[in-house]
């Protein structure tokens, strides 16, 4: 631990990280693991302190409408 070189390299967060408005901003395509067990993937219309508003794609990539998750609902939103 505080060691310098490569191996200290590898404990630190990467350059490119984003911040949690450039990981959910418009546009954006997510995964979200859903507490009632569903999942469900799409792009970011918006979101605030209720929630998370997704234009949900079906696995083929076809649009399936829109879907508000409330963050209480939320176990894991993934992106790349």
């Amino acid at each position: 631990m505080g060691g310098e070189g490569a191996d200290a390299a590898t404990h630190r967060m990467r350059g490119d990280a984003p911040d949690i408005r450039g990981f959910l901003r418009r546009g954006s395509f997510v995964s979200v693991a859903a507490r009632i067990g569903n999942d469900v993937s799409g792009y970011v219309c918006d979101w605030d302190g209720n929630g998370l508003l997704l234009d949900v794609r079906d696995p083929s990539g076809d649009p399936a409408g829109y879907e508000f998750l409330p963050w209480t609902s939320v176990e894991r939103v993934s992106a790349g």
